[in-house]
């Protein structure tokens, strides 16, 4: 008998609070519409200091570091996508280091790639880039004019 009461008494409490929360679900809900915003795979800073610029006046000096600091972050994502080649030299005489040089080359086409942000802090101007994966198959229909200079790189992309 007292479990056939409670077990009432647990349908009672199901049912009220089913009807709860469906009734939380007859009131108007406003829905607020969210801007698709693209996620980059591929973010690059470039950074260059005003003051090491060449130029006449202030003004020209900003500007030369504006586009120093586009061409480093374009670097820095080409280092990214393609990878950076590496040469290094040691010499060693009477099993002692002598000389030891390391030096690096970096080549490739950077297509679709959006500034991101841009601006300066103090002396320091900066530049950030953003490369959306989406955009990295159209670089298989790239045009260079000199062919010897292509860099062949897999169709597949590993991660």
């Amino acid at each position: 008998m007292f479990s056939f009461i409670l077990q009432r008494r647990l349908l009672v409490a199901l049912i009220l609070s089913n009807f709860l929360l469906t009734g939380c679900s007859l009131f108007k809900k406003e829905v607020v519409e969210v801007e698709k915003v693209d996620t980059y795979k591929f973010v690059a800073v470039g950074y260059a200091t005003m003051s090491a610029q060449s130029g006449a006046t202030d003004d020209i000096k900003m500007l030369n570091a504006i586009k120093a600091s586009k061409l480093e972050a374009y670097k820095e994502l080409a280092e990214q996508v393609y990878g950076v080649m590496l040469t290094s030299e040691n010499s060693v005489q009477q099993y002692q280091l002598r000389n030891d040089g390391l030096s690096t080359k970096v080549k490739g086409l950077v297509r679709g790639a959006k500034v991101l942000r841009s601006y300066h802090e103090n002396d320091l101007y900066i530049t950030e880039l953003g490369l959306n994966m989406e955009t990295l198959p159209f670089l298989k229909n790239a045009e260079f004019t000199d062919r010897s200079e292509v860099i062949q790189v897999p169709s597949k992309i590993y991660y």
